[in-house]
């Protein structure tokens, strides 16, 4: 893997002693530049040294990891949060950032993420974008909301509107309610059911992810399926069935 620069940014110097350790100790490529405590120091020493992972905080006393992505130009690095709060809805969000880790920080969550950015080439301006405005959007609106990039736009979908998610293999669909035709994003279902798991979203099949507030029925016939609140019809796989029962 090729050598990569690092900068951490947490208000927390037990914080980032904590990752550095763990950083020269599990990812010895990744070359430590520095480290701030707040967005001016930050800003001040990344405008003049670019670095290819930006592990931030996002809550540090009156001012947020975002406040300094906005002042950063797009693409300046690969962002990496890690934070011991989920009130920013970065369940929601988690697809706008390279990844996020929650503290304690495990090696293992670690080593992905940093695995995660060698093998992209480089950051994407788009998705820095897309994350500023999926934090926008989470601040004005005290519903769960996912964000959901197609070829188009992004929709902020709320959470209960979404009734089940369909998987074509890269591709995932999501059927809201009230509307015909789903979502179509280019991300796995198995990502979705990460995020979607704590909301109530169950993955009763290799292919299928429910929202269990939108199950009508359960019918016995063919083997087994679920009615849907908008009357699609949603196979169990054998192997799962125990979890309706749990449902």
């Amino acid at each position: 893997m090729n050598n990569l620069t690092c900068y951490i940014v947490d208000d927390e110097q037990s914080a980032t002693e904590a990752l550095s350790v763990l950083m020269q100790r599990y990812c010895p490529h990744v070359t430590i530049a520095g480290n701030a405590s707040n967005v001016k120091g930050a800003l001040s020493f990344l405008t003049d040294h670019p670095v290819d992972i930006l592990f931030l905080d996002i809550k540090m006393k009156q001012e947020t990891g975002f406040d300094l992505l906005k002042q950063l130009p797009p693409a300046a690095a690969h962002v990496i949060f890690v934070t011991a709060h989920d009130e920013y809805g970065i369940q929601a969000i988690k697809f706008s950032a390279t990844d996020y880790l929650l503290k304690p920080v495990m090696p293992e969550e670690l080593i992905a993420a940093v695995h995660k950015v060698g093998q992209r080439k480089q950051a994407d301006a788009g998705q820095v974008a897309m994350l500023l405005q999926s934090y926008q959007h989470q601040k004005l609106n005290t519903q769960k909301r996912i964000a959901l990039p197609d070829q188009h736009q992004i929709r902020y979908v709320l959470i209960d509107d979404i009734i089940c998610c369909s998987a074509d293999n890269t591709y995932t669909s999501f059927y809201l309610l009230n509307e015909g035709k789903p979502v179509v994003v280019s991300k796995p279902i198995s990502e979705y059911e990460q995020i979607l798991s704590v909301y109530g979203f169950v993955r009763i099949h290799q292919s299928w992810l429910i929202n269990k507030n939108h199950i009508d029925s359960f019918k016995k016939a063919d083997g087994g399926y679920l009615l849907m609140d908008n009357k699609m019809s949603v196979p169990v796989s054998r192997q799962r069935k125990h979890l309706l029962k749990d449902l």
